[in-house]
């Protein structure tokens, strides 16, 4: 928690829009952590239900049994740390570390084979947009859906925590910031843009680099910088599935007044090496020991069997770790194959012997950030201040021992926690990019580490609009394309490192028929405005059209307007995006999951509580004051309920009824709580004394019952003399006041416990008359003093309710009379003043004609003035409200 400590510096939380939540999210390939901040939860981590700090990235669904393969109601989705001892189960159902295939294809052999090697027996299948599905019990999930699935698991869980902070807020996560490596490219970014559309109630999303997203955290942490001194640093971020080496430039201005910027300068990455590539060693050399094992065991054999093959991933990920500590691991793996159990170990100095041959790649990210630095940056190793780690995997020792060969030990930054520092940076990032809260400022300047260009229908050559380094989000426009009056429409392919991305479609029959060759004797150019977004997305936002002058320079200076603005629209080349219909069936998709699960869950919970119940019913039934003491009827009828209702959770499924559950649960907790309050009760005498007390109170509650219903009707017959002026039907008026929804909603069962109180007076006057008392009765007699206790208490409480509704409507009849008693008495004062002013005017008509027309005005204003009060009206206005 110290590092979240020290973001509290940074943010002054003070909101500037609605009472809504952002959610930063480290979304890993291996791990996903959260934190969530509104104004009930500044920077709170969004904790795993084992209340873990960080989730496993996947989940897995499986089919329930008894259900169709068509029918929705049939699936199960399982998230979080049993997600990993089910892949060696049912690896065919378990969908783990997903990140590395959206926004790819069938086609990308490379990143398919390395996650089929590590993720064996899952299916897979192309949708119609070339991208990848899934396929679980005959079910096909694009990919994005799944990737949706977990960050919802996520939304859900930090909207939970919310409600638990404050029960009455109405804070939810509506805006969300997600982490992702720079070298992801436009249609990757477009798949997890898709995926959070998908998710409930998020109305934003941003995109934010994960080496910006740590070197935020460490300014953060830091906080301290020389003034005017340009520092740079490289944060190397080696994760599960790549390795990243982003350098970034601090400068801290003289005037400490002003904001730091932080800017990034240069960027080297291998997608596909990090801990799970060390996973996926270490079990290439638990293989091959368990083949030199058992000789007689083919290796295409052993790889058929994707049970096999997820227990050794499974158990080289865990020697991974121990390794990390340790210099030797041992390897238990129960039912390899065949039955076979299989032991054996890995030392540390064999796994770097094996990778030796990749051990230079581990630095090669380092390098590629110095060599390829952007713009005029030329910032040698020896001018960096320091190497920040970030990434689980760094922990590695042979990763840390190549770091050191490259860079000193003094320069190895580890103040910066390496599993936190990211999704502290992106939730920052997210709350200063919504605009949520209030924060201390930040210049941060993104670049780009694609190149983006475009080409024309007619145009053979690639055009860089946005060059590797530039800065983003940005915008510029550039003029192209001459028009030709033969043609309708043109097309613009926009590329992203020479891959073609989309296809524009320009409708230019607007250009050539207004502008003829009188009014653009030079003829008319297109002008084209590009974007590179906040998300890093290339697109064209607006084409227009302008006639070319001979100086060229003055071309892009020409107005544009609406007028000559040209529709367009465009396509995804190979990998499309997925429309609006098919996210908002896939969204109805996952609602309808998620509704199934919270009731699955709370079916389940329910259950537990039932099964629990039943086992501390059966612990009290074998208490000894019980077995000695306890009421005989209800100890029997207790163990019998214990022995029926267990048999019946056995066979209880999803499909149970959970009313009846609830029912169980219910009369449980009465039958027990009914055994406990007789034992309570053994000193009481239970005798006729007592229960004549009981039947004298019971009396005394109905005669105050009585006194107020006839000191209301008191009231309301004066009220009938009293206001018969102003309100025609007192009585009626007092039934149609409406009482607070409390009170009238307590006061709905008024008859009904009325009634069962008298019931339970009667029993008590028929025992008194037969003077029916002793031991042997002594269990009846409690049952009845048990309900005329619980039908006094209920009644007691209505009657404190019913005397205080009945004293407010009183109140509101007083304030409908003296409301209607002021009107009717200013009706009379102006009539009267009418009157007064009629005979006025008769009296001085003659001398009327003669006067100055300025005193007719005068006396008009005056009696307006005077009829229209502004006092009066107030008031008029505040009685009728």
């Amino acid at each position: 928690m110290r590092g979240i400590i020290g973001l509290l510096f940074f943010a002054t939380f003070v909101v500037t829009g609605s009472l809504a939540a952002v959610l930063g999210v480290d979304y890993g390939q291996q791990n996903i952590k959260a934190i969530v901040v509104s104004p009930q939860a500044p920077l709170e981590l969004v904790l795993t239900p084992e209340a873990k700090r960080k989730e496993v990235s996947g989940l897995s669904i499986k089919r329930l049994p008894g259900y169709g393969e068509n029918d929705p109601n049939g699936v199960e989705r399982i998230y979080g740390s049993a997600v990993g001892s089910l892949a060696t189960r049912f690896p065919q159902n378990t969908l783990l570390h997903l990140k590395p295939l959206l926004g790819k294809s069938l086609e990308d052999e490379t990143s398919v084979t390395l996650y089929l090697k590590e993720h064996p027996g899952l299916k897979m299948a192309s949708t119609n947009r070339s991208t990848i599905a899934f396929v679980v019990d005959n079910v096909e999930y694009p990919l994005e859906e799944l990737v949706a699935m977990n960050i919802q698991e996520v939304v859900n869980r930090a909207d939970s925590l919310l409600k638990d902070r404050d029960a009455r807020t109405v804070d939810s996560v509506d805006k969300i910031s997600l982490t992702i490596p720079d070298f992801f490219d436009q249609h990757q970014r477009n798949a997890l843009l898709d995926a959070s559309l998908m998710t409930t109630d998020i109305k934003d999303t941003y995109l934010v680099s994960e080496g910006m997203s740590v070197a935020v955290n460490f300014f953060l942490k830091q906080r301290q910088f020389p003034p005017g001194e340009l520092q740079h640093y490289i944060v190397y971020d080696m994760g599960s599935g790549s390795t990243k080496a982003s350098m970034f430039s601090i400068l801290q201005p003289e005037d400490i007044t002003e904001p730091v910027t932080i800017e990034f300068v240069g960027y080297g990455y291998n997608p596909h090496l990090g801990g799970g590539k060390f996973t996926m060693d270490i079990g290439s050399l638990i293989e091959n020991k368990f083949l030199e094992t058992h000789p007689a065991i083919r290796t295409d054999e052993l790889h058929a069997n994707p049970k096999a093959l997820a227990k050794i991933n499974q158990a080289a990920e865990k020697a991974k770790l121990i390794l990390s500590a340790n210099s030797e691991a041992a390897i238990n793996i129960e039912s390899l194959f065949s039955d076979i159990d299989f032991r054996t170990s890995i030392t540390r100095e064999e796994f770097e012997e094996f990778i030796a041959d990749s051990l230079l790649e581990i630095v090669m990210p380092i390098n590629g950030a110095l060599s390829e630095q952007f713009g005029d940056y030329k910032t040698n190793l020896s001018d960096v201040n320091g190497v920040i780690l970030a990434g689980g995997s760094t922990r590695i020792p042979i990763v840390q021992e190549q770091l050191l060969k490259l860079v000193s030990e003094e320069r190895i930054l580890r103040n910066v926690n390496a599993d936190e520092s990211a999704v502290n940076g992106v939730v920052m990032r997210g709350i200063k990019l919504s605009d949520s809260f209030k924060t201390k400022p930040l210049n941060v300047i993104d670049r780009s580490v694609n190149t983006y260009s475009f080409r024309s229908s007619n145009q053979s050559e690639l055009h860089d609009v946005f060059v590797r380094g530039s800065v983003y989000p940005n915008k510029t426009s550039i003029l192209s394309t001459e028009a030709d009056p033969t043609t309708k429409n043109f097309t613009i392919d926009l590329f992203e490192n020479g891959k073609l991305l989309e296809t524009v479609t320009v409708n230019s029959p607007a250009a050539t028929s207004s502008y003829s060759f009188k009014k653009c004797p030079s003829g008319v150019v297109y002008n084209i405005t590009f974007g590179l977004s906040s998300d890093r997305l290339f697109s064209i936002q607006e084409v227009n059209y302008i006639c070319r002058k001979e100086d060229d320079e003055n071309e892009s200076k020409q107005p544009k307007n609406k007028s000559n603005r040209l529709n367009f629209s465009s396509e995804d080349v190979e990998i499309k995006r997925l429309s609006f219909s098919e996210i908002s069936c896939l969204r109805e998709h996952m609602q309808l999951l998620d509704k199934q699960d919270k009731e699955r869950f709370q079916l389940q919970k329910n259950l537990n509580i039932l099964e629990s119940n039943l086992y501390d019913a059966r612990s009290l039934l074998m208490d000894d004051e019980v077995v000695q003491n306890g009421p005989k009827s209800q100890v029997e009828k207790l163990s019998e309920m214990v022995k029926v209702y267990l048999d019946w959770l056995e066979d209880a499924s999803f499909d149970t009824n959970p009313e009846d559950i609830i029912s169980r649960i219910r009369e449980v907790g009465i039958l027990k709580q009914k055994i406990e309050l007789y034992l309570e009760s053994s000193k009481e005498p239970l005798n006729l004394q007592q229960f004549k007390g009981m039947l004298e109170e019971g009396r005394k509650l109905l005669q105050a019952i009585e006194n107020h219903k006839n000191t209301v009707e008191e009231f309301l017959s004066e009220f009938e003399t009293e206001f018969a002026d102003t309100i025609d039907n007192v009585r009626e008026e007092f039934k149609n006041t409406k009482q607070p929804a409390y009170v009238s909603k307590a006061l709905s069962t008024w008859e009904e416990t009325l009634t069962s109180f008298k019931n339970s007076i009667s029993e008590i006057e028929k025992v008194v008359a037969k003077n029916s008392f002793g031991e042997d009765l002594r269990e009846r007699l409690f049952e009845i003093k048990l309900e005329f206790d619980m039908y006094r208490t209920k009644l007691e409480e209505k009657l404190l309710l019913r005397k205080s509704g009945d004293e407010s409507r009183l109140t509101e009849i007083k304030k409908l009379h003296l409301r209607k008693f002021r009107l009717q008495r200013r009706k009379e004062e102006k009539l009267q003043r009418k009157l007064e002013k009629e005979q006025r005017g008769g009296e001085n008509e003659t001398e009327a004609v003669g006067n100055n027309s300025t005193d007719d005005k005068s006396a008009f204003f005056s009696d307006k003035t005077t009829e229209s009060n502004p006092t009066s009206k107030e008031e008029i206005l505040h009685d009728e409200l």
